[in-house]
C-alpha cells in the first residue's frame, strides 16, 4: 500500500497552528473528521495519546509519526502537517518537530501498519525531502512532494 492510497490532499495542513503536542494531534485528527474519514475525534485522540504514553513518536530530525490502531476503521488513514516554527513533541533528539505524519490503522492490521510506518520513516529520513517540505508554499505543494517521494520508495 502506498502513501498516495492513504493520504488525501484535503488531509494536508501547510501551517499547523498548534503549539503543543496535544494541540497538533487534535488539528491533524480534525482534518480526518472534516474529510469524513472518521467520526469520533475523541476516540482517535485517546488511541494516539495512549501510544504516545509508551514513548514519543517524535523520531528526530524534526519529524514525528504519531500513530495507533483502532477498532471501527477499515483502511489506513493518514494526515500530514507542517509547523514552520516547530513544536516540542518530546522528540528523541529533543529538538522541535516541524513535520507530522499521523497514521491510523485498523486494529487487526499489524503487518500493514508496520509496513506503512516503515515506508513513511524511510521517506522522511531523506534530508533533501525534509528541506523541500519545510520550504513548500502551500498544502498542494506539500502533497505533491510527498506523493512524488512515495513513488520512489
Amino acid at each position: 500500500m502506498s502513501i498516495e492510497e492513504t493520504l488525501s490532499e484535503s488531509c494536508v495542513i501547510a501551517y499547523v497552528q498548534g503549539r503543543t503536542k496535544k494541540e497538533v494531534l487534535i488539528e491533524l485528527i480534525e482534518v480526518l473528521k472534516k474529510a469524513q474519514l472518521i467520526e469520533n475525534t475523541e476516540q482517535v485522540l485517546h488511541v494516539i495519546l495512549e501510544r504516545e504514553r509508551l514513548g514519543s513518536t517524535g523520531i528526530g530530525d524534526g519529524v514525528a509519526i504519531p500513530h495507533g490502531k483502532m477498532k471501527g476503521i477499515h483502511t489506513i488513514l493518514c494526515a500530514f502537517g507542517r509547523s514552520v516554527g516547530g513544536v516540542d513533541f518530546d522528540a528523541l533528539d529533543r529538538k522541535p518537530v516541524h513535520i507530522f505524519f499521523l497514521l491510523l490503522a485498523p486494529e487487526d492490521s499489524a503487518s500493514l501498519h508496520l509496513k506503512m510506518l516503515s515506508r513513511i520513516s524511510k521517506m522522511l529520513r531523506d534530508p533533501f525531502l525534509r528541506k523541500k517540505l519545510l520550504e513548500a508554499t502551500d498544502s498542494h505543494a506539500l502533497y505533491l512532494n510527498i506523493i512524488e517521494e512515495d513513488r520512489k520508495v
